[in-house]
């Protein structure tokens, strides 16, 4: 296994009511202004079919367990044990 660090993030998608976990290398961070004119850091992912490991849909109801088996795909799938949620 490799250690090379991949960022993760949950994707809500409305029209199915379902997650996705997106796994990825080449995470670009930056800052930009929200409205109130405060700092905040942004991770810029780039397009799915770019990504390391994208998941199938993971329902709400069962998360927990879905994101657990998705997430022990994904290091076996990037070959990296080395993987950071970002917001």
């Amino acid at each position: 296994m490799f250690n090379t660090l991949a960022k993760a993030k949950l994707v809500y998608n409305k029209k199915v009511q379902a997650y996705k976990l997106v796994v990825a290398f080449n995470v670009h961070t930056t800052t930009r202004e929200d409205k109130n004119g405060n700092e905040k850091v942004v991770h810029l992912f780039p397009v799915q079919s770019k990504c390391a490991y994208v998941s199938g849909d993971l329902l709400k109801s069962n998360l927990k367990n879905e994101l657990a088996n998705a997430l022990k795909h994904a290091k076996a799938t990037a070959r990296t044990d080395n993987i950071v949620f970002v917001s």
